[in-house]
Protein backbone atom coordinates (compact mmCIF):
# COMPACT_ATOMS: atom_id res chain seq x y z
CA UNK A 1 0.00 0.00 0.00
CA UNK A 2 1.22 3.48 -0.89
CA UNK A 3 0.17 7.05 -0.17
CA UNK A 4 -0.84 8.36 -3.58
CA UNK A 5 -1.74 11.95 -4.49
CA UNK A 6 -3.77 12.40 -7.69
CA UNK A 7 -4.02 15.73 -9.51
CA UNK A 8 -6.94 16.22 -11.87
CA UNK A 9 -8.75 13.87 -9.49
CA UNK A 10 -12.25 14.77 -10.68
CA UNK A 11 -11.53 14.57 -14.42
CA UNK A 12 -12.51 11.72 -16.73
CA UNK A 13 -9.48 9.61 -15.81
CA UNK A 14 -9.00 10.96 -12.28
CA UNK A 15 -12.50 10.07 -11.06
CA UNK A 16 -12.11 6.42 -12.05
CA UNK A 17 -8.46 6.30 -11.02
CA UNK A 18 -9.01 7.44 -7.42
CA UNK A 19 -11.75 4.80 -7.04
CA UNK A 20 -9.52 2.04 -8.44
CA UNK A 21 -6.56 3.04 -6.25
CA UNK A 22 -8.80 2.78 -3.18
CA UNK A 23 -9.94 -0.66 -4.33
CA UNK A 24 -6.27 -1.66 -4.63
CA UNK A 25 -5.79 -0.71 -0.97
CA UNK A 26 -3.86 2.55 -1.35
CA UNK A 27 -4.22 5.65 0.80
CA UNK A 28 -5.48 8.21 -1.74
CA UNK A 29 -5.79 12.00 -1.84
CA UNK A 30 -7.12 14.08 -4.72
CA UNK A 31 -6.41 17.65 -5.83
CA UNK A 32 -9.32 19.57 -7.34
CA UNK A 33 -10.09 23.16 -8.30
CA UNK A 34 -13.54 23.48 -6.71
CA UNK A 35 -15.63 22.87 -3.61
CA UNK A 36 -17.91 20.80 -5.81
CA UNK A 37 -14.95 18.61 -6.74
CA UNK A 38 -13.99 18.35 -3.07
CA UNK A 39 -17.48 17.13 -2.21
CA UNK A 40 -17.33 14.60 -5.05
CA UNK A 41 -14.01 13.21 -3.78
CA UNK A 42 -15.04 13.10 -0.14
CA UNK A 43 -18.24 11.28 -1.09
CA UNK A 44 -15.99 8.62 -2.65
CA UNK A 45 -13.87 8.42 0.55
CA UNK A 46 -10.93 10.23 -1.03
CA UNK A 47 -9.10 12.88 1.02
CA UNK A 48 -9.62 16.11 -0.90
CA UNK A 49 -7.54 19.26 -1.36
CA UNK A 50 -8.84 22.32 -3.20
CA UNK A 51 -6.35 24.45 -5.10
CA UNK A 52 -4.94 25.64 -8.40
CA UNK A 53 -1.86 23.92 -9.77
CA UNK A 54 -0.81 27.26 -11.29
CA UNK A 55 -0.55 28.69 -7.75
CA UNK A 56 2.45 27.06 -6.10
CA UNK A 57 1.37 27.69 -2.50
CA UNK A 58 -1.87 25.71 -2.98
CA UNK A 59 -0.18 22.60 -4.37
CA UNK A 60 2.70 22.87 -1.88
CA UNK A 61 0.39 23.03 1.15
CA UNK A 62 -1.57 19.99 -0.07
CA UNK A 63 1.57 17.90 -0.57
CA UNK A 64 3.06 19.13 2.72
CA UNK A 65 -0.09 18.00 4.53
CA UNK A 66 -0.63 14.64 2.82
CA UNK A 67 3.06 13.66 2.44
CA UNK A 68 2.53 11.27 -0.50
CA UNK A 69 5.04 8.68 -1.66
CA UNK A 70 3.71 8.83 -5.23
CA UNK A 71 1.99 11.51 -7.33
CA UNK A 72 -0.11 10.66 -10.38
CA UNK A 73 -0.52 13.80 -12.48
CA UNK A 74 -3.74 13.75 -14.53
CA UNK A 75 -4.20 17.50 -14.51
CA UNK A 76 -4.83 18.31 -18.20
CA UNK A 77 -8.39 18.98 -19.20
CA UNK A 78 -9.16 16.57 -22.04
CA UNK A 79 -12.37 18.40 -22.87
CA UNK A 80 -10.71 21.80 -23.06
CA UNK A 81 -10.02 22.90 -26.64
CA UNK A 82 -8.07 25.97 -25.46
CA UNK A 83 -4.58 24.76 -26.39
CA UNK A 84 -2.78 27.67 -24.75
CA UNK A 85 -4.55 27.16 -21.41
CA UNK A 86 -3.81 23.44 -21.53
CA UNK A 87 -0.15 24.02 -22.32
CA UNK A 88 0.20 26.55 -19.51
CA UNK A 89 -1.15 23.95 -17.10
CA UNK A 90 1.19 21.31 -18.52
CA UNK A 91 4.30 23.47 -18.24
CA UNK A 92 3.81 25.77 -15.24
CA UNK A 93 1.58 23.37 -13.36
CA UNK A 94 4.07 20.53 -13.75
CA UNK A 95 6.92 22.76 -12.57
CA UNK A 96 4.99 23.67 -9.42
CA UNK A 97 4.10 20.04 -8.84
CA UNK A 98 7.66 18.75 -9.24
CA UNK A 99 9.09 21.57 -7.11
CA UNK A 100 6.73 20.58 -4.28
CA UNK A 101 7.33 16.86 -4.86
CA UNK A 102 11.08 17.31 -4.50
CA UNK A 103 10.71 19.54 -1.45
CA UNK A 104 8.67 16.89 0.37
CA UNK A 105 10.65 13.84 -0.79
CA UNK A 106 8.00 12.29 -3.01
CA UNK A 107 9.46 9.06 -4.36
CA UNK A 108 7.86 8.80 -7.82
CA UNK A 109 5.72 10.82 -10.26
CA UNK A 110 3.57 9.33 -13.01
CA UNK A 111 2.30 11.87 -15.56
CA UNK A 112 -0.34 11.81 -18.28
CA UNK A 113 0.90 13.01 -21.66
CA UNK A 114 -0.30 12.55 -25.25
CA UNK A 115 0.90 10.29 -28.05
CA UNK A 116 -0.08 12.28 -31.13
CA UNK A 117 2.55 15.03 -31.14
CA UNK A 118 5.28 13.16 -33.03
CA UNK A 119 6.97 14.58 -36.12
CA UNK A 120 5.75 13.74 -39.62
CA UNK A 121 6.99 10.48 -41.11
CA UNK A 122 6.16 7.05 -42.43
CA UNK A 123 4.81 4.27 -40.25
CA UNK A 124 3.88 4.20 -36.58
CA UNK A 125 5.81 6.46 -34.21
CA UNK A 126 7.81 4.96 -31.34
CA UNK A 127 8.96 6.67 -28.16
CA UNK A 128 12.28 7.33 -29.93
CA UNK A 129 10.55 9.32 -32.68
CA UNK A 130 11.19 13.05 -32.15
CA UNK A 131 8.28 15.28 -31.23
CA UNK A 132 6.97 17.62 -33.92
CA UNK A 133 9.34 20.55 -33.40
CA UNK A 134 8.57 21.89 -36.90
CA UNK A 135 4.88 22.36 -36.07
CA UNK A 136 3.07 25.69 -36.04
CA UNK A 137 -0.10 27.28 -34.66
CA UNK A 138 -2.16 25.34 -32.12
CA UNK A 139 -0.12 22.20 -32.72
CA UNK A 140 3.12 23.97 -31.80
CA UNK A 141 1.49 25.30 -28.62
CA UNK A 142 0.50 21.75 -27.68
CA UNK A 143 3.92 20.28 -28.58
CA UNK A 144 5.59 22.91 -26.39
CA UNK A 145 3.23 21.96 -23.56
CA UNK A 146 4.10 18.28 -23.89
CA UNK A 147 7.84 19.05 -23.90
CA UNK A 148 7.46 21.19 -20.76
CA UNK A 149 5.39 18.57 -18.94
CA UNK A 150 7.79 15.75 -19.78
CA UNK A 151 10.96 17.71 -18.99
CA UNK A 152 9.60 18.80 -15.62
CA UNK A 153 8.47 15.26 -14.78
CA UNK A 154 11.87 13.81 -15.69
CA UNK A 155 13.51 15.94 -12.98
CA UNK A 156 12.36 13.24 -10.55
CA UNK A 157 14.70 10.35 -9.75
CA UNK A 158 11.77 8.02 -10.40
CA UNK A 159 9.24 8.97 -13.05
CA UNK A 160 6.97 7.54 -15.73
CA UNK A 161 5.37 9.50 -18.58
CA UNK A 162 2.36 7.87 -20.26
CA UNK A 163 1.73 9.16 -23.77
CA UNK A 164 -1.88 8.18 -24.32
CA UNK A 165 -3.42 7.66 -27.74
CA UNK A 166 -6.81 9.24 -28.51
CA UNK A 167 -9.06 8.54 -25.57
CA UNK A 168 -12.49 7.06 -26.16
CA UNK A 169 -15.27 5.82 -23.92
CA UNK A 170 -18.06 7.47 -21.93
CA UNK A 171 -17.60 11.24 -21.62
CA UNK A 172 -15.13 11.54 -24.54
CA UNK A 173 -15.68 12.82 -28.11
CA UNK A 174 -16.44 9.27 -29.23
CA UNK A 175 -18.90 8.40 -26.44
CA UNK A 176 -22.65 9.02 -26.41
CA UNK A 177 -23.38 12.73 -26.96
CA UNK A 178 -19.69 13.46 -27.57
CA UNK A 179 -18.51 15.71 -30.40
CA UNK A 180 -17.77 12.93 -32.93
CA UNK A 181 -20.86 10.94 -31.91
CA UNK A 182 -23.04 14.00 -32.46
CA UNK A 183 -21.58 14.64 -35.92
CA UNK A 184 -22.62 11.14 -36.99
CA UNK A 185 -26.07 11.42 -35.44
CA UNK A 186 -26.66 14.91 -36.87
CA UNK A 187 -25.74 13.66 -40.35
CA UNK A 188 -22.64 15.70 -41.20
CA UNK A 189 -19.20 14.28 -40.45
CA UNK A 190 -15.76 15.74 -41.17
CA UNK A 191 -12.76 13.53 -40.35
CA UNK A 192 -9.15 13.33 -41.45
CA UNK A 193 -7.98 10.17 -43.21
CA UNK A 194 -4.92 10.16 -40.95
CA UNK A 195 -4.11 7.16 -38.76
CA UNK A 196 -5.45 7.28 -35.20
CA UNK A 197 -4.24 5.14 -32.31
CA UNK A 198 -6.95 4.79 -29.69
CA UNK A 199 -6.97 3.91 -25.99
CA UNK A 200 -10.05 3.28 -23.86
CA UNK A 201 -10.60 5.45 -20.81
CA UNK A 202 -10.55 2.33 -18.61
CA UNK A 203 -7.18 1.31 -20.07
CA UNK A 204 -5.80 4.78 -19.34
CA UNK A 205 -6.91 4.27 -15.72
CA UNK A 206 -5.48 0.76 -15.39
CA UNK A 207 -2.23 1.74 -17.09
CA UNK A 208 -1.77 4.56 -14.60
CA UNK A 209 -1.89 1.91 -11.86
CA UNK A 210 0.38 -0.52 -13.73
CA UNK A 211 2.88 2.34 -14.10
CA UNK A 212 3.50 2.25 -10.34
CA UNK A 213 5.80 -0.67 -11.20
CA UNK A 214 7.21 0.55 -14.53
CA UNK A 215 10.86 1.46 -15.04
CA UNK A 216 11.72 5.12 -15.55
CA UNK A 217 10.83 6.50 -18.94
CA UNK A 218 8.25 7.43 -21.54
CA UNK A 219 5.66 4.93 -22.77
CA UNK A 220 3.15 5.11 -25.62
CA UNK A 221 -0.15 3.71 -24.37
CA UNK A 222 -2.52 2.66 -27.13
CA UNK A 223 -4.38 -0.36 -28.42
CA UNK A 224 -3.18 -2.79 -31.11
CA UNK A 225 -5.27 -1.50 -34.01
CA UNK A 226 -4.33 1.88 -35.52
CA UNK A 227 -7.02 2.93 -38.00
CA UNK A 228 -7.41 5.34 -40.91
CA UNK A 229 -10.16 7.93 -40.60
CA UNK A 230 -12.15 6.61 -43.59
CA UNK A 231 -12.14 3.05 -42.22
CA UNK A 232 -13.15 4.26 -38.77
CA UNK A 233 -16.02 6.34 -40.18
CA UNK A 234 -17.48 3.36 -42.05
CA UNK A 235 -17.34 1.15 -38.95
CA UNK A 236 -18.67 3.82 -36.57
CA UNK A 237 -21.68 4.74 -38.73
CA UNK A 238 -22.67 1.08 -38.93
CA UNK A 239 -22.32 0.80 -35.17
CA UNK A 240 -24.73 3.73 -34.75
CA UNK A 241 -26.93 2.54 -37.62
CA UNK A 242 -26.85 5.98 -39.26
CA UNK A 243 -25.91 7.15 -42.76
CA UNK A 244 -24.41 10.65 -42.48
CA UNK A 245 -22.69 12.65 -45.18
CA UNK A 246 -19.01 11.89 -44.56
CA UNK A 247 -16.33 14.36 -45.64
CA UNK A 248 -12.87 12.78 -45.39
CA UNK A 249 -10.00 15.30 -45.42
CA UNK A 250 -6.51 14.32 -46.66
CA UNK A 251 -4.25 12.99 -43.90
CA UNK A 252 -1.66 15.30 -42.37
CA UNK A 253 1.86 13.79 -42.52
CA UNK A 254 2.07 13.70 -38.70
CA UNK A 255 -1.17 11.68 -38.38
CA UNK A 256 0.70 8.39 -38.32
CA UNK A 257 -0.39 6.45 -35.21
CA UNK A 258 1.89 5.02 -32.51
CA UNK A 259 3.24 1.65 -31.39
CA UNK A 260 2.73 0.14 -27.93
CA UNK A 261 5.67 -2.29 -28.12
CA UNK A 262 7.66 -0.69 -25.29
CA UNK A 263 4.58 -0.61 -23.04
CA UNK A 264 3.97 -4.31 -23.66
CA UNK A 265 7.64 -5.19 -23.13
CA UNK A 266 7.33 -3.56 -19.69
CA UNK A 267 4.43 -5.90 -18.89
CA UNK A 268 1.67 -3.44 -19.75
CA UNK A 269 -1.71 -5.07 -20.32
CA UNK A 270 -4.85 -3.78 -22.03
CA UNK A 271 -8.51 -4.52 -21.36
CA UNK A 272 -9.39 -3.58 -24.96
CA UNK A 273 -6.77 -4.56 -27.52
CA UNK A 274 -8.93 -2.96 -30.23
CA UNK A 275 -11.29 0.03 -30.21
CA UNK A 276 -13.83 -2.17 -32.00
CA UNK A 277 -14.34 -4.05 -28.73
CA UNK A 278 -14.20 -0.95 -26.55
CA UNK A 279 -16.78 0.89 -28.68
CA UNK A 280 -19.19 -2.04 -28.88
CA UNK A 281 -21.67 -0.81 -27.83
CA UNK A 282 -21.04 2.94 -27.86
CA UNK A 283 -21.72 4.40 -24.40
Amino acid sequence: MSKIFVTGATGLIGTKLTKRLLEEGHDVAGFTTSENGKHKLESANVKAYVGDILKYDTIESAIADFQPEIIINQITDLKNVDMAANSKVRVEGSKNLIDAAQKYNVKKVIAQSIGFMYEAGEGLATEETPLDLESSGDRKVTVDGVIGLEEETSRMDEYVVLRFGWLYGPGTWYGKDGMIYNQFVDGNVTLSDGVTSFVHLDDAVETSIQALNFDNGIYNVTDDEPVKGSDFAEWYKQQLNVDPEINIQPAQPFERGITNDKFKAQGGKLIYSTWKDGMNPIK
